[in-house]
């Protein structure tokens, strides 16, 4: 998932067995790129403000769904 700031988007926070705890929509307010192990692996991590709970949360792209694609 490629989003910019400003995208609405639907998070999901999950259990370490990949089982959905929470979900809902936010606002993508910042994001940057991270790679580890000498970049064999690249992710994003967004700054999402989550309208459910007022609050400003992590998460990476594979846990984001953009809205209006």
């Amino acid at each position: 998932m490629s989003a910019k700031v400003g995208d609405l988007v639907k998070w999901y926070e999950l259990y370490a067995d990949e089982i959905v705890k929470d979900a809902g929509t936010g606002l993508v307010m910042n994001h940057r790129g991270i790679n580890y192990f000498n970049g064999k692996y690249e992710n994003k991590l967004y700054h999402i403000y989550r309208f459910k709970h007022s609050d400003i949360m992590t998460f990476i792209d594979r846990n984001l769904e953009r809205i209006g694609e």
